[in-house]
């Protein structure tokens, strides 16, 4: 686990001796030389009359609990539980407030911990003073040019983040003649353009009123980066919140397709808060209870779309003649780190995959131009590691979804599916909405790869398809092999191509010798792994791995045989580990390294060991 966090929020610390050994920052919005920017644009002077203390309060705390999420890198190790993320982090806050007794309330603690933790699964503290430097409503507020809100009495507050899905409810919204309050959080300027004549097409294309209120929050640069960012949705829903209650809404509203709310793990190492939860139910849930409290009335947190795939959100756009809008959203999860200002997606990205199979599937290819992306997502070079494994990994979810049953969908996910499902009033009906729902976004992937090989097979053919492309990839049944074991075997092929050159004119001496070689041609290969570690209890003793990379749950073993070393000697050696490790919930690849060829009929060696789940034997040479 990083080290653990102590932000000062505007506010002094009690003394707490049990807070001397974190790492401080102190966070600020006010002053002339603040860290944390908080700038509510094109509001309505009547805005700041109905802008309370304690949602000032909650502009500001949640604008630092983002800031502190976008600035602290996770890294570190597992807990012997295993309830820990590596990146798992520790966070205690002393923030200044203007309506104290509220914030200490027990309940309201509770739930904005319970909320916190949630989503990004790190640990929350918060020690609530009284506020040093008091910022004036004002100081938050731009002005527009109107005198006051055109509307009261909403239904509900949109968030509207430019993004294909939130355009979709938007307009859905507007083509029925009900009157549209969208609220944006702009993090940099870069997105803010695309917000802008998103919400101007859309306003000259629908005759409902609407207003559109951008928030800009964003952090100094010196602060540092961390682009998991968990906790966006609880910062985009405080800014709806706080904007619901000046337009006395009833709530605020996204709009996500489900197979994005509730984030099914792609892969084996998306495990925990790696598998975002931005709007899951659960998510929501709590960010309804906790603005209840705040606003001292019933406040809903909705998502409509939680049972659309992307393709039907799509064709929401289509079905209110409003798909030429589509070029002018956001969908890519990289959006302000490209150079090239004219081309707003990467390509490489689950998002990027995701739209361009949804257009695709509902025939909106043509109003989403390839000029756009930086790389083509399907016939695009793509680089070794994470745009290669992002590509298979999605495409390997999306298949094994089509090809499952619905009773294996419901018992491999049992546990995501019946936790999103009882947060809604029919949780049976929930369930079979939410695995319906997943096998008909695995049928539109696979329909539309299908689709896209048979247009590439000339080029397949020829050899013209770039070989790290996404269809390259599936064309070669990667999307076949889990990531771990493709992990496992990228390990075993460093290995296997490095020690026998290095060992052939002398042999090690012994194990920790080898051992020492491996170490440097993994790290030269740009191998990260954690040498002998963690350390794990069994019986009356205890376990380590020579190797391990935790984010896989993989411990990696190195095996010597010699004329000293008797197979017979190894394969107990094995037997013993896989008892030890598969107690302890890790898959491990044995990398046997027989220069002698000792081992005769190596078929037979690997047999009983790779009988077991999650065990791997690798030969080298």
């Amino acid at each position: 686990m990083s080290k653990p966090r102590l932000f000062l929020c505007n506010g002094k610390p009690a003394d707490n001796p049990s807070l001397n050994d974190r790492h401080t920052v102190t966070l600020t919005a006010a002053g002339t030389d603040p860290n944390v920017h908080i700038r509510l644009q094109d509001v309505a002077k009547v805005f700041c009359e109905d802008l309370s203390p304690r949602a000032i309060d909650l502009l500001e705390i949640a604008a630092y609990v983002y800031t502190a999420d976008a600035s602290t890198r996770r890294d570190g190790a597992w807990a012997d539980d295993h309830a820990t993320e590596p990146w798992a982090r520790d966070f205690h806050f002393v923030v200044g407030v203007r309506d104290l007794e509220f914030w200490n309330r027990e309940d309201v603690r509770v739930c904005l911990c319970k909320l916190l933790s949630f989503l990004s699964d790190d640990k929350y503290a918060f020690d609530f003073v009284p506020v040093v430097r008091q910022v004036p409503a004002q100081t938050y507020l731009e002005l527009g040019d109107l005198p006051a809100w055109p509307f009261k009495n909403v239904d509900r507050v949109v968030m509207f983040s430019g993004g294909l899905d939130s355009l979709a409810g938007a307009v859905e919204v507007a083509a029925s003649d009900t009157a549209l309050v969208l609220v944006s959080h702009r993090p940099v300027a870069s997105s803010s353009m695309r917000q802008k004549a998103l919400f101007d097409a859309l306003q000259a294309k629908f005759s409902a009123r609407m207003i559109h209120v951008p928030v800009w929050i964003n952090k100094s640069q010196d602060l540092g980066r961390e682009h998991t960012q968990r906790t966006r949705s609880f910062l985009y829903s405080a800014l709806g919140a706080v904007v619901a209650q000046s337009v006395q809404a009833g709530g605020v509203r996204f709009f996500e397709n489900g197979v994005v709310s509730l984030n099914l793990p792609v892969a084996d190492e998306v495990l925990r808060a790696r598998a975002s939860r931005t709007t899951h139910p659960l998510a929501l849930d709590r960010m309804q209870a906790l603005y209840s409290l705040i606003l001292e009335r019933p406040f809903a947190i909705d998502n409509p779309y939680f049972f659309k795939t992307k393709t039907e959100v799509v064709e929401v756009l289509t079905q209110h003649h409003a798909s030429e809008l589509i070029q002018h959203t956001c969908s890519c999860a990289h959006t302000g780190y490209h150079q090239s200002r004219s081309q707003w997606h990467c390509g490489t990205c689950s998002q990027c995959i995701d739209r361009r199979i949804a257009v695709i599937a509902a025939g909106q290819a043509e109003k989403d131009p390839d000029t756009d992306y930086v790389s083509d997502v399907f016939v695009g070079e793509r680089k070794d590691g994470y745009e290669q494994n992002i590509a298979v990994d999605y495409v390997r979810h999306a298949t094994e979804l089509d090809q499952m049953s619905e009773m294996q969908i419901g018992t491999r996910f049992s546990f995501d599916i019946s936790r999103a499902a009882r947060c809604f009033p029919r949780a049976a009906e929930a369930a079979n909405g939410i695995i319906s729902l997943h096998k008909r976004h695995g049928a539109t992937v696979r329909t539309v790869l299908t689709q896209l090989l048979v247009r590439e097979a000339g080029r397949m053919v020829t050899g013209a398809l770039p070989p790290t492309s996404l269809l390259a990839k599936v064309a070669g049944n990667a999307h076949k092999k889990s990531s771990w074991v493709r992990y496992a075997d990228k390990i075993a092929s460093v290995l296997a191509a490095g020690i026998p050159p290095i060992c052939r004119k002398r042999k090690p001496k012994d194990e920790p010798e080898l051992q020492a070689i491996c170490d440097g041609l993994l790290r030269g290969a740009g191998v990260t792994l954690r040498r002998e570690f963690p350390f794990m209890a069994w019986s009356s003793g205890s376990t380590k791995p020579d190797w391990s990379a935790e984010e896989l749950a993989l411990w990696i073993e190195l095996k010597y045989v010699r004329k000293t070393t008797g197979i017979a000697q190894i394969g107990t050696a094995i037997a013993s580990d896989i008892t030890k490790y598969g107690d302890n919930r890790r898959r491990t690849v044995y990398v046997v390294y027989d220069p002698r060829g000792l081992v005769v009929d190596r078929a037979e060696f690997a047999r009983d060991i790779v009988k077991h789940d999650g065990m791997l034997v690798r030969f080298i040479p």
